[in-house]
């Protein structure tokens, strides 16, 4: 099971520096979904390539965006999450050379998704306020009947992991139980270090 980090949705201070260390202290894969500018709920590409510029470009290799796979291939990131209705039908052929991620809120859209998508984020399985709406969570007895990789997220943190390992899913996205914390990077290697 592996360990997805969904970027803080607010800009603050010592973001770069803490998501930096935490690619030094194991940090594989990290969601970048960022608010955009004037309250749109997500970021221009633009905002996100002025975003990335902060980061070394070798850690774009492990940086999926929240956007379609045009957006990823632009930026250079090695892919994307995108809404699972955006894959379901004809898309282009361009797509399906990207690493897709699939936003799913049920099961039933996992099932649904084309085989060549990647992966499919799936919740909130716990936490019934998600830090932008309220929303209603799936659960831990859910039944997963997927193709694809399934990265739950939630609720996650260490005090929840062991409920989401019983679902056997192939990772969990943390964002609170990370950004919460008043030390972030303290908070990410002690979820990572229960997460493997």
């Amino acid at each position: 099971m592996r360990l997805w980090l969904i970027t803080c949705p607010d800009n603050f201070a010592a973001e770069y520096d803490d998501i930096e260390e935490m690619f030094r202290r194991g940090l594989t894969r990290l969601i970048l979904d960022k608010r955009g500018r004037g309250g749109n709920p997500h970021a221009t590409p633009e905002d996100y390539e002025r975003w990335l510029l902060s980061l070394p470009m070798d850690l774009r290799d492990r940086i999926w965006v929240r956007g379609t796979p045009d957006v990823a291939e632009q930026l250079d990131v090695r892919g994307c999450v995108c809404e699972a209705e955006s894959f379901m039908g004809e898309v282009p052929e361009s797509w399906k050379r990207v690493n897709c991620v699939a936003f799913c809120r049920s099961p039933e859209q996992i099932e649904k998704l084309p085989d060549w998508v990647a992966g499919a984020l799936l919740g909130p399985i716990m936490q019934p306020q998600s830090a932008l709406e309220i929303v209603e969570t799936l659960g831990t007895s859910l039944n997963i009947n997927a193709k694809t990789s399934v990265i739950l997220w939630g609720g996650v943190d260490t005090d929840t992991i062991e409920d989401f390992k019983k679902m056997s899913p192939a990772g969990v996205a943390a964002l609170g139980g990370v950004w919460n914390y008043a030390d972030p990077v303290n908070a990410f290697i002690k979820l990572n270090r229960v997460v493997i």
